[in-house]
């Protein structure tokens, strides 16, 4: 996925952040990302229904109570010239095809199945009140343009193409099960500034090792001739060289000269019945010829004309499709993301067809996005509709020693409990940001306990009660030295 060998490339500015060091930012999510991961994700795996739809939901909701700010990218169309590509990954996602169907499919980039997939999270987005946008082309595009524009505050992706396409900073690899969950950061300042790659070096990285447009790059040049390029270029950046070179080359002639036949044991010009009468002068022999590799190149006039009309013919697919396709933004700007309030009803029907899941499960696993929303709204002085709201707090909490207060609160619509009889909401929410939103019922809540403390009766030891103590200790110490 991506410029082969990039992150290995980059890896030296890798910082290992807290997860929790996201709060406050807004963050654009390649979908198809955690999509991909969710289908790979062994415990899974014939266990769970729709496993990209539960990955997705707890993710989100983790995340929100963090404090970020998601706005999810879906794929758009892809260029024919990522067809080669993009049928690989769908065969090693789907088993392959038939061979009926390769040749129909061989350039197909629609993306359907995974589309319907896509449609799917969509909806659950939606319904949680969650920001997507559609790309033109490649989520990762639209990602790195959300970045450069300053819409956002970074990306969320696996594709190294990011980079490429502008992104400033791109978050890969999360690890959310832990006590201490991190996330993996790049910033393309560090990359240019420590390992003196820019964007266009990266693009020219691209050509050279491979990517999704060119899956096999340059025969011959690996991650190490490529780097050592670039440390020869001098200020230049390797599109710039690439430029110099078709400069360099302009008064080469790329006319096709005419084909003659060619002898199919040394390759050279001219039919074997002639070289067997009458020798080949390039194999320098009167009778018969010498036999070549399969990969030999032939020096005649042809060949050369040949190879350099590729070369131009290469170079003008790097322009038309990869330098293009990276350095062209083809989105449209945005001018803000619409962010609305989980819809109970709505998900509590979504996720029992979907994940089978019964509605009192899904109305726990949602009230607390709504509570957080509505906290959040209170805090910034948003004027939403109140879904819920807190009617008294019960007690002080420590959660992942961060101080909180359990809450109850009013029964939002459609809330479905457990069991009959339950009639209670409860939720436990950080203090500091209770403490915002809704400073009168902290100051009530604190003014009680306070009462509670002065009024409670203090145990007092009488005389009666310090004979019996004296009584009990006498007792235990003749004990003592009896069993002595």
């Amino acid at each position: 996925m991506g410029v082969h060998d990039l992150w290995s490339i980059v890896d030296s500015v890798r910082e290992s952040v807290p997860l929790y060091s996201l709060s406050g930012k807004t963050l654009a999510v390649d979908l198809s990302l955690w999509v991909c991961e969710a289908q790979h994700v062994r415990a899974m795996m014939g266990k769970v229904s729709k496993p990209h739809l539960r990955n997705l939901f707890f993710r989100v909701t983790s995340l929100t109570l963090m404090g970020v700010k998601l706005v999810f990218v879906m794929e758009g169309e892809a260029p024919k010239l990522k067809a080669e590509t993009m049928n690989k990954r769908t065969e090693a996602r789907y088993g392959g095809f038939k061979k009926t169907s390769e040749a129909k499919s061989s350039s197909n980039t629609s993306r359907g199945r995974f589309k319907a997939v896509l449609k799917e999270c969509a909806e659950m987005l939606d319904y949680l009140g969650v920001p997507w946008v559609t790309a033109a082309g490649e989520a990762e595009a639209m990602c790195a343009c959300l970045d450069s524009w300053g819409l956002v505050d970074g990306c969320i992706t696996n594709d190294g193409d990011a980079f490429l396409y502008g992104a400033q900073t791109v978050y890969r690899n999360f690890n959310m099960n832990s006590k201490d969950p991190q996330v993996d950061c790049y910033q393309a300042s560090r990359v240019q500034t420590e390992l003196n790659l820019s964007r266009e070096d990266m693009v020219g990285l691209a050509i050279l090792l491979g990517c999704d447009y060119i899956p096999k790059g340059v025969p011959g040049v690996g991650k190490e001739q490529a780097l050592k390029l670039i440390q020869t270029l001098k200020g230049q950046t390797l599109l710039q060289r690439f430029i110099q070179w078709k400069e360099d080359n302009a008064g080469v002639s790329a006319e096709v000269a005419k084909k003659v036949p060619h002898c199919r044991v040394c390759l050279h010009p001219g039919s074997l019945k002639a070289h067997e009468r009458h020798g080949c002068i390039l194999c320098e022999s009167k009778h018969f010829c010498q036999p070549q590799d399969f990969d030999y190149q032939c020096p005649c006039e042809w060949h050369q004309n040949e190879q350099t009309r590729q070369a131009f013919s290469f170079e003008a697919n790097i322009r038309k499709y990869i330098i293009d396709e990276f350095l062209i933004c083809k989105d449209k700007p945005v001018s803000h993301f619409k962010r609305r309030q989980p819809n109970m009803l709505l998900m509590q029907k979504f996720a029992n067809d979907k994940m089978e899941w019964p509605k009192h499960y899904t109305s726990e696993k949602v009230l607390v996005l709504m509570t957080y929303t509505e906290l959040i709204n209170r805090k910034c002085g948003r004027e939403f509709y109140s879904q819920v709201k807190p009617l008294r707090i019960l007690k002080s909490r420590v959660r992942n020693a961060i101080a909180c207060f359990e809450v109850i609160w009013s029964t939002p619509e459609h809330y479905v409990f457990p069991a009959e009889g339950q009639h209670e909401v409860r939720t436990v929410e950080e203090e500091a940001l209770f403490r915002v939103a809704f400073p009168e019922l902290v100051e009530c809540y604190l003014r009680d306990k306070a009462l509670a403390e002065e009024t409670k009766p203090k145990s007092k030891t009488t005389p009666d009660n310090l004979l019996l103590v004296e009584k009990y200790a006498s007792r235990q110490i003749r004990r003592l030295f009896f069993l002595n």
